[in-house]
């Protein structure tokens, strides 16, 4: 087995745990907020839906600027969200397909290659087997949030906050918007 092949593995693996986390969630589950404390920065609204589409932007991001030379900008990802907000249904679809993309964006990557240094979202290049390593972490982290909030909430029928205004609002400023 090559490290790539054990990369791709561990993102399969923490994808998977992606998945479980979400069996059986409906869509008043996927809509209920956890309210943040004072100052606290989650990325999303604390629903569960909105970590779906953090989990599945990020994967669409990353892999078009890291790996795709980046084919699609945060304007773009921020189109697509709003086509389909607030679908439960849409959402767990698009993190689907963004991992799909996720996994697409890195198929020719050889051992020899994973020292490589790509450009990244946050600006300062890196490895691209650390790249996909924290993508890997990013999933099982949020993984383990998406089972704190779907049992530390009641069902919401209020929809939750657009995630692609928060694109907009937040990477404005981003050489990849």
């Amino acid at each position: 087995m090559t490290a790539v092949d054990l990369l791709r593995s561990d993102a399969e693996y923490a994808f998977g745990e992606v998945l479980k986390s979400l069996e059986g969630l409906d869509e008043g589950h996927a809509w209920a907020v956890l309210p943040p404390a004072e100052n606290d920065f989650l990325y999303t609204d604390g629903s569960v839906q909105g970590l779906v589409l953090h989990l599945a932007t990020c994967k669409r991001a990353y892999a078009s600027i890291c790996f795709r030379d980046t084919e699609l900008r945060w304007r773009d990802i921020a189109e697509e969200v709003e086509q389909f907000e607030p679908s439960w249904p849409a959402a767990q679809d698009y993190l689907s397909k963004s991992h799909r993309y996720w996994l697409e964006s890195w198929v020719d990557l050889t051992d020899a290659r994973l020292a490589e240094m790509r450009p990244t979202n946050w600006g300062s290049d890196r490895a691209a087997w650390k790249i996909l390593q924290i993508m890997s972490q990013h999933d099982s982290y949020h993984a383990g949030q998406i089972t704190v909030v779907r049992y530390a909430t009641k069902v919401a029928s209020d929809r939750p906050a657009s995630l692609a205004e928060d694109i907009r609002r937040c990477c404005r400023g981003s050489v990849h918007w």
